[in-house]
């Protein structure tokens, strides 16, 4: 009997132990680090304790998993943490055991954050339906058919002073990727000197890559758009919204225009045409201080 016992109190402690170890959270908008197995992004933590150096399982709703370890917890003002609960902001270094760009399901934001090994039911991470209805972050008339893009593991980022030895002056990007497989195109837009409110800018105030391939082969890749703002074409985008909200922005706006083909050799005379190209409510980080990335490791 006492055996039994025994047994009982210690199954009880260690239930209560794992209870207490556990955590439910969901992505934000990743961004890129050192290497393609290296992202860094918010999450929201929903119940429990998440620290650094744990393992996190992260769930695409097509019930994909990534596997990844905390490498850094950042607070709002850029402390250090070793630890995050519901209700306070932390800003992940992640180290993932493969990369978490590939794929149709690539890693983004609103994704189901767990421990590692965690059982999960199935049903509250896997949903077809709702992968493939996922609304998208961009819409275009591109050629006369339709085109569209979410907001890529990069996100989309105000960098106020600029990012050093990369690109040391105020920019916002902007990078969307196809939703449509195999297509693996994607349209990145880079405006400099933004204004934080609605606002009109054209090829001169901006630098645009279109690049990729229709079947997703990468033997038929093509690049279109300009650097710099010296293009010779005619190309747009105006933010018609800008809600600044704590250290992000939501955005919405319009990208109208042809962007001519970049070749090494001989003329470009092939073009993409983007019409009535509408996105709405996009969540920006925003960098108020000038970004080192070898900061983040």
């Amino acid at each position: 009997m006492k055996k039994y016992y025994f047994v009982f109190v210690l199954n009880i402690f260690f239930g209560i132990q794992l209870y207490a170890q556990a955590f439910t959270g969901e992505t934000g908008y990743m961004f890129l680090g050192q290497s393609e197995l290296e992202l860094s992004g918010n999450i929201d933590i929903k119940s429990g304790v998440i620290k650094k150096g744990e393992k996190i399982d992260i769930y695409a709703e097509t019930g994909r998993k990534f596997t990844a370890t905390i490498l850094k917890i950042t607070g709002k003002s850029s402390e250090v943490l070793s630890q995050v609960k519901p209700g306070e902001f932390g800003y992940f270094d992640l180290k993932f055991t493969e990369n978490p760009s590939k794929g149709d399901d690539y890693l983004r934001n609103k994704y189901k954050v767990y421990p590692a090994g965690f059982k999960v039911n199935a049903a509250s991470t896997t949903n077809t339906s709702n992968a493939s209805s996922k609304k998208s972050d961009f819409i275009s008339s591109l050629d006369g058919k339709t085109w569209k893009g979410s907001i890529t593991y990069k996100g989309a980022s105000f960098w106020k002073k600029g990012v050093k030895n990369l690109n040391e002056k105020p920019f916002l990007q902007l990078q969307f990727r196809s939703d449509q497989s195999p297509d693996s195109r994607l349209l990145t837009i880079q405006v400099f000197y933004p204004k934080e409110s609605p606002a009109k800018y054209a090829v001169k105030d901006m630098e645009v890559n279109f690049s990729g391939s229709m079947d997703g082969k990468s033997d038929n890749t093509t690049i279109f758009g300009f650097v710099n703002g010296k293009g010779d074409t005619d190309f747009s985008l105006e933010i018609t919204k800008w809600e600044p909200k704590g250290n992000k922005a939501i955005i919405s706006g319009r990208i109208n225009g042809k962007l001519k083909e970049v070749k090494i050799l001989g003329r470009s005379k092939l073009f993409n045409l983007f019409e009535d190209g509408k996105f709405e409510n996009i969540e920006v980080e925003v960098f108020s201080e000038l970004y080192d990335l070898k900061s983040r490791n």
